[in-house]
């Protein structure tokens, strides 16, 4: 049987397992027919992205690919979220011509200087090196955002662009926030790497963040600004990932938790913990349900031990993890992953930020309904 004597079905079924972009593009060009099936293959594909194997409703381009506008505007008509990376050699009056015509796109990944979000329409998730709230059409629609490079200064002047934002993740720049209340943020993702020693103002913008639940702090400094007579009552799930210098005081980190007395997932990750710091929280946190401090050296089986007693004479449950005990968290806990995706499904912190180092956080959190 010649391969064009195959039932269209059968074709279609074939393509279904293609999702490599430059593969149905050279399929495409074989002839009519084959053509007529990947246009009707592609108009399924709902993600254009960088990275293979994300799921059988997205199609990659891990191998460099020159964007025919022309071609992809047949065959990508219904796309919800496209990135535009280094591979793909554009110009940019085609990859403005290729995001016109997606009416149906609530997310783009932009690494590149150029503007391309002002012909969007109905952007919902945005992620750009540098951000600019007057290259769009509606800010409003907003709801995820990831910048490389912002500072809290810019924020403080951009938030009443953003009124709908639930998720914010960025690498922070020095300087107090002063802007308004992010009464929708639940989800604050926040890197700040400065190499003179200055003051992190990270928590201070959690303050302004009412209904903050998760919150994903790494960091290299050990002065911070925090408001003691605060307490943050919403957040449940907070990761502070510390590097750099190591002579930090834990009293000042006591201080800092105290502030979220409703915690129940918190993952420490820093080197001067000790046993008797693991007791003192299980005190001030009774809430706490899953204390992760895997890689801290100091804390040795005897914090296991007091954990494990502590729970049994005050009828608490707590999963605590240590070197020790570190592997056992694959199995209690193996809906939050560790895996590196660019973007992730379902708007879910604990599942898919957790676990994770600040540089592995995905560009986007996607509802399931999308």
């Amino acid at each position: 049987m010649l391969i064009n004597e195959i039932p269209d079905d059968c074709l279609l079924a074939i393509f279904d397992y293609m999702n490599n972009m430059w593969d149905l593009i050279n399929c495409y060009k074989v002839c009519v027919k084959w053509s007529y099936l990947i246009a009707k293959r592609t108009k399924k594909t709902k993600y254009l992205i960088d990275q293979c194997g994300y799921s059988s409703d997205a199609v990659s381009y891990e191998n460099q690919v020159l964007i025919d506008s022309t071609c992809l505007n047949k065959l990508f008509t219904n796309l919800k979220i496209a990135e535009l990376s280094s591979r793909l050699h554009y110009k940019a009056e085609s990859a403005i011509e290729f995001v016109k015509n997606q009416k149906n796109l609530k997310g783009l990944i932009n690494p590149f200087d150029e503007p391309i979000v002002k012909y969007c329409d109905k952007l919902e998730m945005l992620s750009v090196i540098f951000f600019n709230p007057n290259n769009l059409r509606n800010s409003s629609s907003l709801k995820q955002l990831d910048i490389l490079y912002y500072s809290l200064e810019a924020l403080g002047r951009d938030a009443h662009y953003l009124p709908n934002l639930e998720r914010l993740k960025f690498q922070i720049i020095e300087n107090p926030y002063d802007g308004p209340v992010l009464e929708k943020l639940k989800i604050l993702e926040l890197s700040y790497e400065c190499w003179v020693r200055k003051i992190f103002y990270g928590f201070q913008l959690m303050d302004s963040c009412p209904n903050l639940q998760s919150a994903h702090i790494s960091m290299n400094t050990d002065s911070w600004f925090i408001d003691e007579t605060l307490k943050h009552k919403s957040l449940q799930d907070l990761v502070i990932q510390f590097y750099g210098y190591d002579n930090y005081s834990w009293n000042k980190y006591k201080r800092l938790l105290i502030k979220y007395p409703n915690l129940k997932h918190l993952s420490l990750r820093f080197g001067n913990i000790q046993d008797e710091h693991i007791e003192q929280l299980v005190h001030i946190l009774p809430n706490l349900v899953l204390l992760n401090v895997s890689g801290c050296n100091r804390v040795t089986q005897e914090a296991a031990d007091y954990v494990k007693d502590y729970c049994k004479r005050y009828g608490r449950s707590i999963k605590f993890y240590f070197n020790g005990n570190c592997n056992e968290i694959e199995s209690d806990w193996p809906q939050l992953s560790t895996k590196h995706e660019k973007i992730s499904r379902g708007f879910d912190f604990m599942k898919h930020c957790f676990r994770k180092d600040f540089t592995y956080l995905s560009h986007f959190l996607i509802p399931i309904n999308y």
